[in-house]
């Protein structure tokens, strides 16, 4: 848990590198999307000992309305730049270094197995990933997008539903 939150933290104050440690103290103690990722990985943390994820959840959905099930896995580095309306459903698995914002949804659809999103992912505003759907590494869904079927890795898409736009393209940090 910790090792996951420290990297979340990390690549969540990014933008405000290089800062003292005080400062990054005050970033952390003030900053939304710190607090969500940090409840998010708290609640995962009591799901897999075993303990209640009742108080984690409900908070997180009462500041953030963000709902996260306690069976998906999510990978080190999550970045949540507006942490609103997020939904995880069951048995999604999400990538390292994945970038989510406000009002995305990753749901399932008819099968009790969910997306897969690969690594270094870009969700926009409004995303809906919709069923057992592989979203490859490095892909960035634009604000808005729909997908509903697998998305090759370096692929930029957008649309209801998604398609892709471009192909073999290079996301850095």
């Amino acid at each position: 848990m910790f090792e996951d939150l420290k990297a979340d933290i990390n690549r969540n104050l990014k933008d405000y590198e290089p800062a003292s440690a005080l400062k990054r103290l005050a970033l952390c103690l003030t900053h939304n999307s710190i607090h969500a990722v940090a409840l998010i990985r708290f609640q995962l943390w009591c799901a897999r000992h075993g303990a209640p994820t009742l108080f984690a959840a409900k908070i997180l959905f009462y500041l953030f309305k963000i709902e996260v099930s306690k069976k998906a896995k999510i990978g080190p580095g999550l970045r949540l730049p507006h942490p609103m309306n997020i939904i995880i459903a069951p048995n999604v698995v999400i990538g390292p270094k994945c970038d989510m914002y406000a009002d995305v949804r990753v749901v399932l659809a008819g099968s009790k197995d969910g997306a897969t999103i690969g690594e270094n992912v870009f969700l926009g505003d409004g995303a809906r990933v919709v069923g057992k759907i592989n979203i490859g590494d490095n892909s960035v869904i634009g604000v808005g997008s729909v997908v509903t079927r697998d998305i090759p890795a370096n692929c930029t898409a957008a649309g209801v539903p998604a398609r892709v736009l471009k192909q073999n393209i290079q996301r850095t940090e």
